[in-house]
């Protein structure tokens, strides 16, 4: 049997591994095919740093729509997304997709070309309204996981309870003395002004900062250690005192996996997110 994981990058490919972990647990035989975003770099070493030596292909689509984009781009883009993803689906047995525009091209294949079943994971933060992507491959068919209880309400059929979906920890929790900020893809430029400002002064800081912002934050805060991804975070995780983060895959990570204490910091910038309700 053969399965498509969607990779969409961030908490996407997060959620992706940990699907992988459970499904290769489950069925030690099956394949899996990993849908990775063109050049996301972080996800390949994520994924093959988790996966390793396992009966796995990764294979590179383009993204509709990157963050911040205007939404225009997804016409130029879609047809060549499209094919892509259509050269890998064809041969799977299912879809498993983890929200992000990325994931629409191969679930909609999945579900109106191939007649492929497809399955897309739920924001855990989505608990009074949908995700779009998410809403849009269960009106057409396809079955939705579901973090919490509470998001039943939002999907009377084809939803099914999983409860969280997070990564298996691969370090024994310790504490070394030090306060984790992490704040994804896009960093969090509220967060980064308190920081500044003195926020959690004389407390030795570890700031995964994102891409736009580990060049500043490394001026800004000398003295501390200030990257923009490393996709062995879980070595941060593992050894952090306390972990700061945005509402996202995140948090869930560090609490379940690790049991360490998070402070969630609500990140307005993020719009696609769940709201602070």
């Amino acid at each position: 049997m053969e399965i498509t994981l969607v990779a969409s990058g961030g908490g996407h490919t997060s959620f992706a591994v940990a699907l992988g972990e459970r499904l290769l647990e489950l069925e030690p035989g099956i394949r899996l095919n990993i849908l990775v975003p063109r050049g996301d770099l972080f996800s390949v070493k994520r994924i093959t740093g988790r996966l390793k030596g396992r009966n796995l292909t990764i294979a590179f689509t383009l993204k509709p729509l990157n963050p911040q984009e205007r939404l225009y781009k997804i016409i130029a883009r879609a047809p060549a997304s499209m094919v892509e993803a259509l050269a890998v689906v064809k041969k799977t047995s299912a879809v498993v997709c983890t929200g992000s525009n990325h994931s629409l091209p191969p679930s909609l294949i999945g579900l109106l070309a191939e007649r492929t079943p497809v399955f897309c994971v739920e924001d855990p933060y989505r608990v009074y309204g949908k995700s779009r992507s998410v809403s849009l491959v269960h009106r057409l068919g396809g079955f939705v996981f579901l973090q919490w209880r509470e998001q039943e309400k939002l999907y009377k059929s084809r939803g099914l309870y999983a409860g969280p979906i997070y990564e298996r920890p691969v370090y024994k929790p310790e504490s070394k003395g030090y306060v984790l900020v992490m704040t994804g893809t896009m960093g969090h430029r509220l967060l980064f002004k308190t920081l500044i400002r003195g926020g959690l002064k004389g407390r030795r800081l570890v700031v995964q900062a994102g891409r736009l912002w580990a060049g500043y934050l490394r001026r800004m805060l000398p003295g501390n250690v200030v990257f923009d991804y490393d996709p062995d975070i879980d070595k941060w995780v593992s050894g952090a005192d306390v972990v700061v983060t945005h509402q996202g895959v995140a948090a869930i990570q560090a609490s379940q996996a690790y049991g360490k204490p998070v402070v969630l910091a609500y990140n307005p910038d993020i719009t696609l997110a769940g709201g602070l309700r």
